[in-house]
C-alpha cells in the first residue's frame, strides 16, 4: 500500500458517540484503507485492521527504524 493512499478519509470522534462505529469499522473492512480520527480539530488517532498493522510493524522492523516492537 502506497502511503499517499493511506489516510485520505478522516472522521470525526464524535461519529463514535454517535452510535456510527460499526458503520467505520465496515468502511475500513471494504476500503482496506485505514480512517483518521479528529478529535478537537486535531488528529487523535488512526483505525486499521489489524493485518494491516502487523505489515507495517513487519516492515519498520526489516528497516531498522525500531529495534524493540
Amino acid at each position: 500500500m502506497k502511503l499517499e493512499n493511506l489516510f485520505l478519509d478522516s472522521v470525526k470522534a464524535r461519529e463514535f458517540n454517535r452510535g456510527q462505529s460499526a458503520k467505520i469499522f465496515k468502511q475500513i473492512e471494504e476500503t482496506k484503507k485505514p480512517i483518521k480520527v479528529i478529535k478537537n480539530s486535531k488528529e487523535y488517532m488512526v483505525i486499521m485492521e489489524y493485518e494491516q498493522y502487523l505489515n507495517m510493524l513487519a516492515i519498520m522492523n526489516d528497516g531498522g527504524l525500531n529495534e524493540k516492537i
